[in-house]
């Protein structure tokens, strides 16, 4: 999402400057200016003390926080042989607490292989966004952020799931502080409230002495990064359909 400095708001206070970590900020006269190099990452957003920075649509309008989040998005990885274990198992727990709650499940794989997507369907998601031109290898972190921001702020999934990997825990942070929620990690165990739809993430403390539970009750999307081997793989149903659409980076 677009980033946007209020000018009458700012009192050049210049607190943003160092908060960005891409140096894209910078004073015109008495007042903070973005660059071009500003990848609209969000992460100044919360060091103005007057709300000067804001999200704004492609169109310019100010963005309201929307409380109609919905359904399960799940970010895959693959490897040479398909979709990666662990993504088969994050679609496999997807797809129970989605047919607990009564939603649908999304997934975001970064290939354009068609045989992906309807193994990814037959594993249980509902619809298949196949991001074209990057992969969890080789990336460039500011297009993948805003490319897997904008499919949030289009789709606005309750609960986001993706693995813990080295791309999971590059990107996640990222995504998560641009709209400002949570992250659940370390979990052997979830449940699901069917009433709230919000989850509960059993974890070990201090050295797995004691266990603890976390949950993220009021912010939406709730995220979870999730270590492989903690769920089973889900059933494979080749009679199942799907929807497969393209979205080139």
């Amino acid at each position: 999402m677009p980033i946007k400095i209020i000018t009458e708001k700012c009192n050049g206070c210049q607190l943003c400057i160092p908060s960005c970590p891409y140096a894209a900020i910078g004073m015109e006269g008495d007042k903070a200016a973005l660059f071009e190099s500003c990848v609209h990452c969000g992460i100044c957003i919360d060091s103005c003390p007057l709300g000067a920075i804001i999200e704004v649509s492609e169109s310019g309008e100010i963005l309201q926080k929307s409380i109609s989040y919905s359904n399960i998005l799940v970010i895959g990885e693959t490897d040479k042989a398909g979709i990666t274990r662990l993504s088969r198992e994050i679609l496999g727990k997807a797809r129970e607490f989605a047919d607990v709650v009564g939603v649908s499940v999304w997934l975001i794989i970064f290939a354009s292989d068609e045989n992906l997507a309807k193994e990814a369907i037959s594993l249980g998601a509902d619809e298949v966004l196949l991001l074209e031109g990057t992969n969890t290898i080789s990336y460039k972190i500011a297009s993948i952020v805003k490319a897997v921001s904008g499919i949030i702020e289009q789709k606005r999934p309750e609960i986001i799931f993706t693995g813990e990997t080295i791309f999971g825990c590059d990107v996640m942070p990222r995504i998560a502080q641009r709209f400002d929620t949570g992250i659940l990690s370390g979990s052997v165990s979830l449940e699901i409230d069917p009433a709230d739809k919000t989850l509960s993430c059993t974890r070990p403390f201090y050295g797995g002495r004691i266990m603890g539970i976390t949950s993220c009750p009021q912010q939406r999307p709730q995220i979870v990064i999730i270590k492989e081997g903690v769920f089973r793989e889900g059933g494979q149903y080749r009679e199942r359909h799907g929807v497969v659409e393209r979205i080139r980076m």
